[in-house]
């Protein structure tokens, strides 16, 4: 069963789902997930909608692809709205989730990190940012937790969870150490499935 959890704090509202998809689900996941890391499907964060900084530097390192020019094939894509359909229980103690309610247009993006990838502190272009995160267990690297930087807030990620929060809320994704020992690294890092829901 699907555990939602709402989070509330002194800017915004977010919501974590952990235990999100069974083991079938999953298992269709991952064998999208590794076939698309393999043979350098993936491409370069200038590629993949990084955030710039002031002198027009990448704020992130890994590596991408954005899963909508494969919509009809994507495993992930069957089936990625299913944890928020728990959300409507929460529309009466959070008016701003209307604003997810009123998005006609999602995109999602696969991404890799690996060795020394990170995400330095930016914000969406869009209404609502999805994550769902996918790796080995155990854990093959340290870091790559999600943070809230203008809270102050750490988000400790597991496979199979997610989190959806307002894409304005300023967020970072810590440096990723792969453990010694992991070799080829290839497929033992931190996977992330972003959807941007936006109003068109």
């Amino acid at each position: 069963m699907i555990d939602v959890e709402q989070v509330k704090t002194d800017k915004y509202i977010f919501y974590t789902f952990k235990n999100i998809f069974n083991s079938d689900e999953m298992e269709s996941i991952w064998k999208e997930a590794l076939f698309l890391c393999d043979d350098d499907k993936l491409i370069g964060p200038e590629k993949t909608g990084s955030a710039i900084d002031e002198n027009d530097k990448l704020k992130k390192s890994n590596k991408g692809i954005w899963l909508d020019k494969i919509r009809n094939l994507s495993n992930y894509l069957k089936i990625y709205k299913k944890p928020l359909s728990k959300l409507s229980s929460y529309k009466n103690n959070d008016y701003t989730l209307n604003l997810y309610y009123y998005t006609n247009k999602d995109e999602t993006l696969m991404s890799y990190y690996e060795d020394e990838d990170y995400y330095d502190s930016h914000h969406d272009a869009s209404c609502y940012t999805y994550v769902f995160w996918l790796f080995k267990e155990p854990k093959c690297f340290i870091g790559g937790d999600l943070y809230f930087n203008d809270i102050n807030h750490k988000l400790q990620i597991n496979s199979n969870m997610a989190v959806l929060f307002p894409s304005w809320a300023t967020h970072s994704v810590d440096k990723i150490t792969m453990i010694p020992g992991i070799q080829p690294y290839k497929g033992f890092g931190r996977f992330a499935f972003s959807t941007f829901f936006r109003i068109i």
